[in-house]
């Protein structure tokens, strides 16, 4: 069964950026460790289910946390978590000092994805999409107020690039405000959202805006990518599908600038 659980694990992380430490620990002692429950207890037992669970729960934990949500969550699952592991180890007739040092090597990573806000997206496939991506501007108005009719198949056409891996979002979100609008111009490459897209939500970073400021990609860690024309983009803002994860909310931060502005020219409030 051992090999079982491996083979379920390996699919499970499947294109995931899962740390090699992480990696062999789940595939050479936790696969282990499930199939040791699995025969004493059964796969549907209480205890197999937990360990199981524990599996999935060291895979988010030691996943960068973008975010102080996120991280909140790990400072507070932290002390179960590691409980849950050194109960599965204690299966495998493990001294206590070898328990103590698989701890210690998976305790390591968690502190290191805790420390790490970002994870680095691979920016040679960015780039080098993105040279692509940036020719459609050639069929888009120069305003940009309405969206071109696009989809991953006719990128493929038009641009003769793999889009297997990229989303084009083109509903969703409703009709934006000008303000909107202009605030999406205005998204400082780099930073990092929550996409809410196809009832899944993900992790994301905007790492393109091309040259005119019509199209924009956002990348995430499993080597996804979601293409977005400017109008859509500011309706998901608007609408709470693209949320951002600075420590200051993006609405929050928009309504500052405005009082900013305001402040040092309030002639502007009888215009």
């Amino acid at each position: 069964m051992t090999i079982q659980f491996t083979i379920e694990m390996r699919n499970q992380i499947h294109d995931m950026p899962v740390r090699d430490e992480i990696r062999e620990f789940l595939f050479k002692i936790w696969a282990e460790v499930l199939a040791i429950s699995a025969v004493r207890q059964g796969l549907k037992h209480e205890e197999t289910l937990l360990l199981k669970k524990t599996a999935s729960n060291l895979i988010w934990a030691s996943s960068a946390k973008p975010n102080r949500t996120d991280r909140a969550r790990v400072i507070s699952d932290l002390p179960e978590l590691l409980q849950c592991l050194r109960t599965g180890l204690a299966l495998l007739n493990m001294s206590p000092t070898e328990q103590e040092e698989h701890i210690k090597r998976v305790s390591a990573v968690l502190v290191e994805a805790f420390m790490s806000k970002t994870q680095a997206i691979a920016d040679e496939q960015i780039q080098a999409l993105a040279a692509r991506l940036a020719n459609l501007e050639d069929y888009i108005s120069d305003d940009g107020a309405e969206e071109l009719p696009l989809d991953a198949q006719s990128i493929e056409d038009l641009l003769d690039v793999d889009a297997s891996a990229l989303d084009v979002i083109t509903d969703g979100g409703g009709t934006a405000s000008a303000v909107m609008l202009e605030w999406a111009r205005e998204l400082d490459l780099g930073a990092w959202f929550v996409l809410k897209y196809n009832d899944q939500e993900s992790q994301v970073q905007y790492a393109w805006r091309s040259p005119m400021g019509h199209l924009h990609l956002f990348a995430s860690n499993v080597g996804h990518s979601y293409l977005i024309q400017t109008v859509r983009l500011a309706a998901y803002l608007q609408a709470g599908l693209l949320e951002s994860q600075e420590t200051e909310p993006l609405t929050q931060r928009a309504t500052r600038d405005a009082l900013d502005k305001l402040e040092a020219n309030p002639d502007m409030l009888l215009a």
